[in-house]
């Protein structure tokens, strides 16, 4: 008899409905369902609209050199559609049916996602699409051609694109170890090689319920979303946890010595070149706390009236525009990253590689050296104006719908839910002692690549001053971890 009440007991609790989680922000209900997936309503009446996202926690972190690019190959087979059922035309017209106006999806370094803007009356068509489309039980050769075909375009045009050779340059010196685990968009020839059984393994191995999230936001029911979410992934079974063996940390220093690079970039305008001193940061994953130290610190800087700023521009003569210095953090799961970077008008009295080293010394060296050992090189009312601006920007992003739920999504995927909900109690915890030691860690201890953007006519001028420098020249045929 006892056996019998406990098995109708277990019968019971599996037919009530799933309770929300209760979160700290309002409108914001969280569920786990049975598989794993994680689901996040924001109810916002304010318009008859919705915005429906999928996340995976993957893209090129989660690659090998063998096999980068298969992630945002595997982005573009969603919305490829099966050659049985007319391809993507097919979606296109079924996308049309449910009134979406807008539709989208994204590979970067660490999260794959997908999503879609319609009718809050058509949510549950939106969020059956996403299960039908998101993992296709074959993939057929034809669907994988055509998505080839189309990242094999945009990876072409990104190597040609000069942002594109900056940056792959600055990742193939910062991440020299894993270089790939930075770059969504990989290279021909592993695109080439991606075969139906590679990306089925892809999609068995990553794209399973217990490592993605659902987010749903706008004039929505968050029970009803709940349900319909459910229904739509009842036979959609967890799998093994991908990230049960962490890959290697990329290393900090990311490099062995102070490392200078000089790129002679198109897109500049003659007469004015760009240094830039990148770092590798805070990663989320091993070292949260010190992230809301790098985001004060940039916010204390950002002042361009301000006393780091001033001082280095007494320093670095005749820097170019009203507000030329820049210092920002990017926040990452495993990736993080700092930059200070200033622009200047070239001036043949003094050559680029002067000033960039001028530039080092004084925004590197001499500020952040005071504002370390100075107790009032910022002041009590500096660090809550820094946190007023940051939680200024923060809510501004946050206002709609749609800016709430692709936040809440970013922050998922790049550190968790709890990082974004504790957000604004953990960065009014943090001040000058935080700061100091995040300085010290993250910037006196550390070792930074250093990269001057000019125009070639520029860099023609001053050939000879780089000559013996220690600069190494990018170029497209170099900037790349895949190229020798």
């Amino acid at each position: 008899m006892k056996r019998t009440f406990f098995a109708a007991l277990c019968t019971l609790a599996l037919l009530l409905p799933m309770a929300a989680e209760t979160t700290s922000w309002p409108g914001l209900s969280r569920f786990k369902l049975e598989n794993g997936l994680e689901v996040f309503v924001y109810k916002d009446s304010s318009v008859p609209m919705a915005r429906v996202e999928f996340c995976v926690r993957a893209g090129a972190m989660a690659q090998g050199p063998d096999t980068a690019g298969l992630f945002h190959l595997y982005e573009h087979l969603a919305f490829g559609g099966d050659a049985s059922q007319g391809g993507s035309e097919a979606v296109k017209a079924e996308l049309a049916s449910m009134g979406v106006g807008e539709w989208n999806g994204g590979t970067s370094a660490e999260r794959v996602d997908w999503w879609l803007s319609l009718p809050a009356s058509k949510v549950e068509a939106g969020i059956g699409f996403w299960a039908r489309r998101l993992r296709p039980a074959q993939i057929l050769p034809g669907d994988l051609s055509r998505a080839r075909d189309s990242v094999l375009s945009e990876t072409r045009a990104l190597e040609a694109k000069p942002d594109s050779i900056y940056e792959g340059a600055m990742n193939k010196r910062l991440f020299a170890k894993y270089p790939w685990r930075r770059d969504p968009a990989g290279n021909e020839a592993s695109l080439a090689a991606a075969s139906p059984e590679a990306m089925a393994r892809i999609r068995d191995t990553w794209f399973i319920p217990n490592n993605a999230a659902l987010f749903v936001g706008g004039d929505v029911d968050p029970e009803a979303v709940r349900a319909m979410a459910e229904k739509a992934f009842a036979g959609w079974k967890a799998g093994d946890d991908p990230w049960r063996k962490a890959a290697p940390a990329h290393p900090r220093p990311g490099v062995m010595r102070p490392t200078w690079m000089v790129y002679p970039d198109p897109s500049m305008p003659e007469g004015a070149a760009q240094v830039e001193l990148r770092y590798r940061g805070p990663d989320l994953g091993t070292d949260p706390q010190a992230s809301y130290a790098a985001d004060l610190w940039t916010a204390l800087v950002a002042d361009p009236a301000g006393r780091y700023k001033a001082g280095v521009a007494r320093m670095v003569p005749k820097l170019y525009g009203s507000d030329p210095i820049s210092v920002w953090y990017m926040s990452q799961r495993e990736g993080g990253t700092l930059s200070i970077s200033a622009y200047f008008s070239v001036d043949p009295a003094q050559s680029a590689v002067d000033r960039a080293r001028a530039f080092k010394e004084r925004a590197r060296g001499f500020e952040v050296s005071t504002m370390r050992s100075e107790p009032g090189y910022f002041s009590a009312a500096d660090y809550e104006a820094g946190r007023a601006r940051l939680e200024a920007a923060r809510r501004i992003s946050l206002e709609t719908a749609n800016g709430f739920i692709d936040s809440l999504a970013w922050w998922w995927a790049t550190a968790s839910a709890d990082y974004f909900l504790g957000y604004s109690g953990n960065l009014a915890k943090t001040g000058k002692e935080e700061v100091t030691s995040f300085l010290d860690t993250y910037i006196m201890r550390n070792l930074e690549v250093i990269v001057l953007r000019m125009n070639p006519a520029d860099f023609e001028r001053e050939k000879k001053s780089f000559s013996g420098s220690g600069f190494d020249v990018v170029t497209p045929s170099n900037a790349f971890w895949w190229q020798k």
